[in-house]
């Protein structure tokens, strides 16, 4: 992979024959007077400043509360609970870097937590959502178009999705979308410094590290597109000028892309000043200094000659309400004056690139402001040079699909969304067809039906046709008691609630667990699969748990008892599998495992004994029943050597095969 860091200075007077911010000031006081009144227009004591730092008193005393930002910080997004999590191993990763865990929000949307050795001290966290063809072509490669938030990025979740419908945009579209969340304020940029307790180093995790991640673990063809908006633009464009070997598009989409100009390194400051508190200094060193001028998108403009430039900027006008406009409300002065600026910088850089000899498209608005909708507008006009950039053929641009047969009746209704290709062949006997919300899926045996949301995730993740499960026998149905939704299998059934999750149920254990009433009895909600314990199998429920034991036969351990089962690992225990249910006997309640019992009682609670000579010895005494009462604790060793059993009226210990009774 290429050095990514750069160490030379963009540019220099004599080396360039481009002049430094300081030197080309005077020449360039025409072509900045548009860019100082927008300025001046959003943050009104620049254009008379004396001085960046008396600049920024001045912008910081006019927005006191400090609300420069907030017309277009993602809203708080509700927080949802994965339906599935992996561990990966993913070789050949630079040194200390690793992928954590992966959250699977549905089968194809992700949260990848990635250790970082650029910016250690915490989980670095990228969304993706995977190409369409993802789990239906598992050898086919996928270009990647990336989308970079703005200057309130949050550390939860990518604005894109928080705030446009980018996902279902991209649903029917064969590239891995890459989000990373998080870098409110760093322009996705190396930090000269350390600042509100973290050192920023974006670039290096961007290209070091999240490259090698998407070619090793996300079957990345090494095509790929950056797009962001207003900061995000501005760091599309840096990215993509230092790393163009790395890029066949860049899209600036309302970002600054002048940030040298007399004027701009006080807005940028002021901007990072009232988004999240950072001090611009720690970014790039003194205003108009060496690496300001390296991060100056219209000084890199000959390392785009290569790729596909794309920018748009409104211009500032609010069109809220008229004929056409995507505007949801009313717009505020700083998003105006924000658009405006980022017009005015998106003008310089197009007059440099002329002169550069790029011919980038450019989409310069007859209105609009610094808002999401905006956005969303773009990323949408912008895909077909998108597309062209990745050399992407038709069928891999979107969905050009119609839904026929079995598969077309199952999905009139409409709620499954729109398909995204047509008809596959899978498990070697069926069919299925992807949905902007679900699958589809057909067989002779079962027909058509169509699986959504948690459930369609779950089974996705299991296989699908392929899996134990085989194809849908149902579509997705209300529990009785309406807590919970369900969709039944050819050899099983997946179940789903908001507090559980979405999990499978073979089919021996569905039966066992229907004879206890479903979720309407004993054990509620399965809230694991079914996992193997030697030749047997157990499943855990929000009220115990169900066993297939080796020797076919299944059982039921529940309430107290059960919770004491699965605390100690079911099957997996010294216990063993469960032989007996659960019986009621004066003052409680026992149940016989293989190799002891578990004892329950409202005075002592639930605890286990192993057979053997202490077993022996309290039956001897009459059991729970006798002079020793319950068990009150568990079956335990003494570190010296032995075993002890504490009951309600004393202990029963082993030692050195010798039994004592101590009575109270």
């Amino acid at each position: 992979m290429p050095n990514t860091a750069s160490t030379q200075p963009r540019r220099s007077a004599k080396a360039s024959g481009l002049r430094s911010p300081s030197a080309a000031r005077k020449g360039l006081t025409i072509a900045a007077l548009p860019t100082a009144v927008a300025v001046g227009f959003a943050l009104l004591p620049i254009a008379n400043a004396q001085s960046s730092s008396s600049s920024t008193e001045g912008i910081t005393d006019l927005l006191g509360s400090s609300n420069l930002s907030d017309s277009f910080a993602p809203s708080n997004p509700p927080q949802r609970t994965p339906v599935d999590t992996e561990y990966p191993e993913i070789e050949g990763l630079p040194e200390g870097v690793s992928v954590s865990r992966v959250e699977y929000l549905t089968n194809r949307h992700l949260m990848v937590y990635i250790k970082s050795a650029a910016m250690p001290d915490k989980e670095q966290v990228v969304q993706i959502q995977l190409a369409r063809d993802w789990y239906s072509s598992p050898d086919k490669t996928f270009p990647e178009v990336w989308a970079l938030d703005g200057l309130r990025a949050r550390d939860d979740e990518s604005g894109w999705t928080i705030e446009t419908n980018i996902l279902s945009q991209y649903a029917d579209r064969n590239v891995n979308l890459i989000m990373p969340v998080g870098g409110e304020s760093s322009f996705y940029s190396d930090w000269q410094k350390e600042d509100n307790g973290t050192h920023y180093m974006w670039e290096t995790f961007l290209m070091r590290e999240l490259i090698p991640i998407l070619e090793k673990g996300y079957r990345s063809n090494g095509k790929r597109a950056v797009t962001g908006i207003s900061m995000g633009g501005t760091a599309a464009m840096n990215l993509a000028e230092r790393n163009p070997w790395a890029f066949k598009y860049v899209g600036s989409f309302s970002g600054y892309l002048d940030t040298t100009t007399t004027g701009m390194p006080e807005a940028i400051t002021a901007a990072q000043a009232d988004a999240g508190g950072f001090t611009s200094t720690n970014m790039w060193g003194d205003l108009y200094s060496q690496d300001w001028i390296d991060h100056d998108p219209k000084l890199g403009i000959e390392n785009l000659k290569d790729m596909k430039v794309y920018v748009s900027a409104g211009n500032g006008k609010d069109d809220y309400g008229q004929l056409g406009s995507v505007a949801k409300g009313k717009a505020n002065m700083a998003g105006v004056g924000l658009e405006a600026i980022s017009r005015m910088s998106t003008q310089t850089f197009v007059d440099y690139a002329k002169r550069a000899g790029v011919e980038p498209v450019v989409k310069f608005r007859p209105t609009g402001v610094h808002s999401w909708e905006y956005w969303q507008f773009e990323m949408t006009e912008a895909w077909p040079y998108i597309a062209d950039s990745l050399g992407l053929d038709k069928s891999d641009r979107g969905a050009d699909c119609t839904p026929i047969g079995a598969i077309a009746e199952a999905t009139k209704s409409g709620i499954i969304g729109d398909c995204v290709n047509n008809e596959y062949d899978v498990a070697d006997r069926g069919k299925a067809q992807d949905f902007q919300a679900g699958t589809a899926y057909w067989s002779p045996e079962t027909g058509a039906h169509a699986v959504i949301g948690r459930i369609g995730a779950r089974y996705s993740e299991l296989g699908g046709p392929t899996s134990w499960l085989g194809f849908p026998k149902t579509g997705e149905e209300k529990t009785p008691d309406g807590r919970g939704r369900y969709v039944h299998f050819e050899h099983g059934s997946i179940y789903w609630t908001p507090e559980t999750g979405a999990w499978p149920i073979s089919k021996d254990l569905f039966d066992a667990w229907g004879k206890n009433g479903f979720e309407g009895g004993d054990l509620k909600y399965p809230v694991s699969e079914p996992r193997k314990v030697g030749e047997g199998e157990v499943q855990d429920f929000e009220n115990g748990v169900l066993t297939r034991n080796p020797d076919g036969s299944t059982h039921i351990v529940h309430g107290a008892i059960g919770a004491k089962y699965k605390e100690l690992k079911a099957a997996e225990s010294e216990l063993g599998y469960p032989v007996g249910e659960e019986t009621a006997v004066n003052g409680g309640f026992f149940q016989e495992f293989e190799h002891g019992n578990i004892y329950w009682s409202m005075d002592s609670g639930a605890h286990y004994i192993l057979k053997g000579k202490i077993f022996d010895e309290w039956g001897k005494h009459g059991w729970e029943q006798g002079e020793f009462g319950w068990p009150t604790k568990d079956y335990a060793s003494i570190p010296a050597g032995g075993l002890t059993q504490s009951f309600q009226h004393g202990v029963i210990r082993e030692v050195m095969g010798q039994v004592q009774a101590d009575k109270k």
